[in-house]
């Protein structure tokens, strides 16, 4: 499926805190009293710590999401759709017609990924601190002397980019519906959720999409080199374009062939 360059999608957002947002560093604060006992993730980004919404949190909350939504998608680690043997003996269309809605997005243990999902940064944010106790999960009591310091992004604006190759209209779909459940506050990120962090809205959604096999109904397309290119903002027309797709029927979600019109 990845053999030939047929289609590319870049989308850029952004996307806003409207709770706090708790990625927890891996690091361990030690004894340094300036720091908080649990530190937000940061990076060096242009040569400053920056708070940092990893690519690899976002593909898992997506991926999570997609399996709750679309039909028959298999259990990735108990249960996969196809195993490394099915990669060494089966042909390219054989296994992907064989694979579940999410691993023919995301990929799985044997088979490569077509979605690619870069860290997010903030282009603002603001850092803040809270004194937390910790809870004894049998009593339902506060622990005795279990104070601790939780540093967060207490608001942040977040850009990052998410690209797909080789991609059908069902896929571009699904990934648009999940902005729409990010608005809609279903989806949310990092640490503490069921505490009403991480929760986020879009502020910007831009696909940009490439054609390189000269699709039918090409509408809106500018020829650049030897693509067609066409730029789309906000993830509410591209579910209004793909509207009569339809994310429940086999027949749309099994396609194999690269035979569609543009979007």
């Amino acid at each position: 499926m990845f053999k030939k360059l047929i289609n590319e999608a870049i989308i850029e957002y952004k996307l806003e805190t409207i709770s706090p947002l708790f990625v927890k560093s891996g690091k361990e604060t030690g004894l340094d009293p300036n720091l908080a006992d649990n530190v937000c993730l940061k990076v060096y980004k242009d040569g400053v710590l920056t708070p940092v919404l990893p690519g690899t949190s976002i593909k898992g909350v997506f991926r999570s999401r997609t399996e709750k939504i679309l039909k028959e998608t298999c259990d990735i680690l108990n249960s996969p759709c196809v195993t490394n043997k099915d990669a060494k003996d089966k042909s390219a269309k054989e296994l992907y017609k064989k694979m579940c809605p999410a691993c023919k997005i995301f990929g799985s243990t044997a088979t490569r990924s077509r979605i690619s999902f870069s860290d997010a940064y903030p282009e603002n944010y603001k850092i803040g601190t809270r004194k937390c106790v910790a809870i004894n999960r049998v009593t339902g009591a506060a622990k005795d002397k279990a104070l601790f310091d939780m540093e967060y992004v207490e608001w942040g604006q977040f850009t990052g980019k998410i690209k797909l190759t080789n991609f059908f209209k069902w896929q571009i779909k699904t990934i648009a519906l999940l902005f729409k459940e990010i608005d809609e506050g279903y989806i949310t990120f990092g640490g503490l959720t069921t505490k009403g962090f991480g929760m986020m809205k879009v502020k910007d959604f831009k696909l940009k999409l490439r054609y390189y096999n000269n699709p039918q109904n090409a509408n809106g397309y500018n020829k650049v080199g030897i693509y067609l290119e066409k730029e789309i903002n906000g993830y509410e027309n591209i579910l209004n374009l793909l509207s009569r797709i339809d994310l429940f029927s086999s027949n749309e979600l099994n396609r194999s062939d690269f035979n569609e019109s543009a979007i």
